[in-house]
């Protein structure tokens, strides 16, 4: 349940009923947690008939309609998200989760849809930042959409409330660190999705770690306002002149795969980077499908959380020298807790977040596979100690059990030889 003041923490008391009475007195369907328990398993066709049930059955409930109204908008169904949405805002007018919904159901960048409308966006979400600043979810949203209006001291503000709300947890700000801080001075950073963007540019602008680096999410870059952004904040140069980017659209190849402006702009740094034209170090975060540059991928060498450029095609594998740098100093209890907030009402975040910890534990095992290789058998069967020690400290759980075994197997038996 989100509660509109404050992080107030309500036990529920669940009953053989149909009804949930929850430690703050009120009665909620027991519907709610039905399609509460679908929705964060990112279940949303699942959850969809409990949570329209709820909005019927407490018509007095502003988070029953919120919550439809989300997963109705996660669905592609934004009439019906709105309706929902201004049901709760008729009940509770500062409701921070439907204000939020609104704002995300009328960003184009979510879709099309012939009600999209920017400034609207805008106005729910400094609404809804208004009616509860500890909505993390909200400062989330407000980080892109500050940039795309130019509001840069509302872009930092935003980075500021994603770590106060603990909306990044200390195991995703963690796993940040851990990508940031091996990488050449002033790398261009390629990154995927969420948690691995908002957690490194949060530590740039709080903790000033790493401020030279520029981190380019690779989905934003489809857009031309962030294009500049990247240009102008981090002063990467782009490979086109403005007029060209204004007129950069997706590309339909031979074979029949489509080439988004963002990879576009991705080839044409790796072209770059081959004829020694960008000087800038360049990497690709491994949450990035190497394929965005499939003419230059074997100039990317696996260095640990990322693939690094180098300038001539190599065969030589993994750098195992950035791989033990990268693995130097890594305290597991950093990331022990979840690595998705318990507000983030994100189901994908929720369920797929939590998978960044296996990066961790795939370099220590690489890095054991080379060191037997090499035959060091010892400080092999240390690292997969660590790397056992480590993964059952996360929580993801251990994932590599089998291959780990194999590996300490490969070990001694080499060492007896």
């Amino acid at each position: 349940m989100i509660l509109r003041k404050g992080l107030i923490v309500c036990l529920c008391i669940l009953f053989a009923s149909a009804t949930v009475i929850d430690g703050c007195g009120r009665r909620t369907s027991g519907a709610l947690e039905e399609g509460l328990v679908l929705y964060r398993q990112n279940k949303l066709e699942q959850a969809l008939p409990f949570l329209e049930r709820a909005a019927q059955e407490d018509t007095k409930n502003p988070d029953a309609y919120s919550w439809l109204a989300e997963t109705c908008r996660r669905l592609g169904r934004k009439g019906e998200s709105v309706e929902s949405a201004r049901k709760a805002l008729e009940l509770d007018p500062c409701n921070s989760f439907a204000h939020a919904v609104l704002a995300d159901g009328y960003n184009p960048m979510y879709g099309e849809w012939e009600r999209a409308n920017p400034d609207s966006t805008w106005s729910h979400l400094k609404k809804s930042i208004a009616c509860d600043s500890t909505n993390g979810n909200a400062w989330a949203s407000l980080w892109s959409e500050s940039i795309r209006r130019g509001e840069l001291a509302v872009m930092k503000r935003s980075l500021h409330g994603m770590i106060e709300t603990g909306f990044l947890t200390r195991a995703a700000l963690s796993y940040a660190r851990w990508m940031l801080r091996g990488l050449p001075d002033r790398t261009i950073l390629v990154t995927n999705g969420d948690m691995d963007t908002y957690p490194p540019v949060a530590l740039q602008e709080v903790e000033n770690f790493r401020p030279d680096i520029a981190v380019v999410n690779r989905s934003l870059l489809n857009t031309v306002w962030y294009e500049r952004f990247i240009r102008d904040h981090y002063g990467v140069p782009l490979p086109f002149e403005d007029a060209r980017l204004d007129s950069l659209r997706p590309l339909r190849e031979a074979h029949g795969g489509i080439v988004t402006t963002s990879d576009q702009i991705l080839r044409e740094w790796t072209n770059r980077k081959a004829k020694g034209a960008l000087s800038r170090p360049f990497a690709l975060s491994v949450t990035v499908d190497t394929s965005v540059a499939a003419s230059f991928k074997d100039h990317f060498r696996m260095s640990g959380p990322f693939f690094l450029w180098v300038s001539k095609p190599t065969e030589s594998g993994p750098d195992t020298g950035m791989l033990r740098k990268n693995l130097a100093g890594i305290n597991p209890d950093d990331f022990s807790g979840p690595f998705a907030s318990a507000q983030d009402r994100s189901p994908v975040r929720s369920v797929y977040t939590k998978q960044l910890a296996k990066n961790i534990t795939a370099t220590a095992l690489l890095y054991s596979e080379l060191l037997i290789e090499a035959g060091s058998y010892s400080e092999a069967e240390r690292m997969l100690a660590w790397a056992d020690a480590f993964e059952k400290n996360t929580e993801l759980g251990p994932v590599f059990t089998e291959h780990i075994a194999k590996l300490r197997g490969s070990a001694k038996k080499s060492g007896k030889k």
